[in-house]
């Protein structure tokens, strides 16, 4: 197959790209116009197309040849209107590319972030409600961008009739990128490891970049959304006491706090912001009690319907995943 990939030069775009290439894919990788190619591996094993998915014209001639677009490309970082002209407005641009080629199968990066953290309690699967209007703005602007980028994936693959799956990846780390968003709060030497002995939706970037080329090359994937972590069952407090020695940063001081702690303090903060500024008013950077749950929730998380539905299983253990790249 003949492989558009967006976001190629991304984290987890590196590592997608590298393993399309692996299996014996042609691939053709978006990168913006300024992105330095030297530093990617396999720069010289692709067909580059430079491009910024907000105002490149002819977006259209990347498709031309594409038997599926893997949709990597979301802005990360910047303030909330950075985040959604890169994610939401680059993706509808994009789309409307698409429209007009031949290509006709979508595989995109959804997150985790869309989910409503208020119907996770007991679990979180690819049944939980996501996000609803207007407590969606509630939230940061990545999970903001992301919502809306699904949101128009969807609505273009239904009015195209293309082949669309969605994978919606947990927190993807690997030995140099491991302090996540769902691990605690870091300042300074102190981490506070939120929820120590619950266990995060992680995914190694090695495992999720398998996933990524095995739902593409599977037709039984398509019109699925699947979570996608490794399901290894790893608690906070363990993974980031292995994180700290095998990274020999022993200079951080690791602070477990137990979730109802943290959440009783959000909703105390949030109250008070509330009583200070008006029902409408916050703290910038406020962590409100929804914004916390969807972060932090101890919900569990299994890969069990790509088990079921593709026979999915991560190509690497929890032990190997620590090694990987530290040999």
């Amino acid at each position: 197959m003949k492989i558009l990939i967006s976001g190629a030069s991304g984290y987890l775009g590196r590592r997608v790209t590298a393993a399309f290439l692996e299996r014996g894919h042609q691939v053709r990788a978006i990168v913006r116009p300024a992105c330095d190619v030297t530093a990617l591996p396999w720069a010289d094993e692709v067909e580059l197309f430079r491009a910024d998915l907000r105002g490149t014209a002819n977006l259209e001639r990347a498709f031309e040849g594409a038997d599926a677009l893997v949709h990597l490309a979301a802005a990360v970082e910047g303030d909330d209107q950075a985040r959604f002209n890169g994610t939401a407005v680059g993706t509808q641009r994009l789309l409307d590319a698409m429209g007009r080629s031949n290509t006709r199968r979508l595989v995109l990066a959804g997150s985790f972030s869309v989910y409503d953290g208020r119907a996770a309690a007991h679990g979180l699967d690819e049944a939980t409600p996501i996000e609803t209007l207007p407590h969606l703005y509630e939230r940061d602007g990545y999970a903001v961008a992301k919502w809306w980028q699904e949101h128009l994936v969807r609505r273009c693959s239904h009015r195209h009739g293309w082949d669309l799956t969605v994978l919606r990846p947990g927190f993807i780390w690997d030995a140099g990128n491991w302090q996540v968003a769902g691990l605690g709060l870091h300042a300074g030497p102190v981490h506070a490891i939120v929820g120590p002995m619950s266990r995060p939706p992680l995914t190694h970037v090695e495992n999720c970049a398998d996933c990524f080329v095995t739902v593409t090359e599977d037709s039984r994937s398509v019109g699925q959304t699947f979570n996608v972590v490794d399901g290894h069952g790893v608690r906070r407090l363990r993974f980031a006491r292995d994180m700290r020695r095998i990274t020999r940063t022993d200079g951080t001081r690791l602070l477990p706090v137990p979730y109802w702690l943290g959440l009783g303090a959000a909703c105390f903060a949030a109250a008070l912001s509330r009583l200070c500024f008006g029902p409408g008013g916050r703290l910038p950077g406020l962590f409100v009690p929804d914004r916390f749950r969807a972060r932090f929730s101890p919900a569990l998380c299994s890969p069990q319907k790509l088990a079921d539905r593709l026979g999915w299983r991560p190509l690497l253990d929890y032990p190997a995943c620590l090694k990987w790249g530290n040999e």
